[in-house]
């Protein structure tokens, strides 16, 4: 969806319609067009198969709406700096907050703290789950916690960085 109303780039791009922006555009469209065709062979081959089948392939639909999303929010990002105009949701640029960079730090850091614990929680979950490994799906599922765990941390750790360059 496209608003009339036009806006001056972000004062913080530097490459506002350059050749890079451009690339990155096609970059990012390709990829959003190339996810319809993956989506449409998952849905094919999640109802073709058994129940856990089902369950694992919803599980990758679910993280590659979401991906389509952040790709398209990408696209409309750079359009917008191409244009000058809105095109809808977008990815935000960093901004610096001296006057919340404090406050940021400390929920970092206290939030860094619960997810380190929780990966280790779940690595020594993993071990409890070693009889059962072959036979349910446990194991699959805590290990992907896992991994949502280390993609929040590197999250939580960048906020981090940013808040303490304020």
């Amino acid at each position: 969806m496209v608003a009339n109303v036009t806006t001056a780039p972000h004062p913080l791009t530097e490459l506002a319609g350059s050749e890079l922006d451009e690339k990155l555009l096609a970059l990012f469209q390709e990829h959003v067009d190339g996810e319809r065709d993956l989506i449409e062979a998952y849905v094919a081959f999640r109802d073709g198969g058994p129940e856990y089948v089902r369950y694992l392939i919803d599980l990758i639909l679910a993280d590659e709406a979401r991906h389509h999303q952040t790709f398209g929010e990408l696209v409309n990002r750079l359009r917008a700096d191409i244009d000058w105009r809105e095109y809808g949701p977008e990815v935000p640029y960093v901004t610096k907050d001296r006057t919340r960079a404090a406050a940021l730090v400390e929920a970092t850091d206290r939030f860094l703290a619960f997810e380190r614990e929780d990966a280790r929680s779940l690595h020594a979950l993993q071990k409890e789950l070693r009889p059962v490994r072959h036979t349910t799906l446990f194991s699959l599922l805590v290990g992907l916690m896992e991994l949502d765990t280390q993609k929040h941390i590197a999250i939580l750790e960048f906020i981090g960085r940013k808040a303490r360059e304020a």
